[in-house]
């Protein structure tokens, strides 16, 4: 939807990252429901752009995601949903910093969480990740089972 010009009544797609979401616009008392992880909600520019400014968590937490880039870029919440994967992430698989670690893992989008499992478990495999805090706490956020292979 590259440049599109967004209209406060212009309908955008939010997507639910987590169970069990709820939200009441403070303007138009509109409420919506977001029960699963995947659901979706049709919600206007203007609700989002509202829910942004009163209530940044639900994107700050990674509760909700608008589905439109466009968006995403014009009210700054971008930065919330980038693939926050680098190869120094991948680096603090190898050390012992085990704290450092679980704050990368926390912090990271379902999508890098899909990467990252990926790499993990193929580290694994070549016996780069021999730390077993590490590899238990690489299992209880990517959920994948990495002892087995050591």
């Amino acid at each position: 939807m590259a440049n599109t010009i967004l209209n406060d009544d212009t309908k955008i797609t939010v997507q639910a990252l987590v169970i069990n979401i709820c939200y009441t616009c403070p303007i138009t008392f509109e409420t919506f429901n977001w029960m699963e992880i995947g659901d979706t909600q049709e919600m206007t520019y203007k609700q989002i752009r509202i829910m942004s400014v009163k209530h940044p968590r639900y994107f700050s937490e990674k509760w909700l995601k608008p589905l439109n880039d466009e968006v995403l870029d014009k009210l700054k919440l971008k930065r919330f949903f980038e693939n926050n994967l680098s190869r120094g992430d991948l680096k603090l698989l190898f050390g012992n910093d085990v704290a450092a670690v679980e704050e990368m893992l926390v912090n990271l989008n379902p999508d890098a969480k899909t990467e990252l499992a990926n790499k993990a478990v193929k580290s694994a495999k070549d016996g780069k990740i021999n730390n077993v805090k590490i590899i238990r706490l690489i299992e209880k956020h990517l959920d994948v089972e990495i002892m087995k292979l050591v």
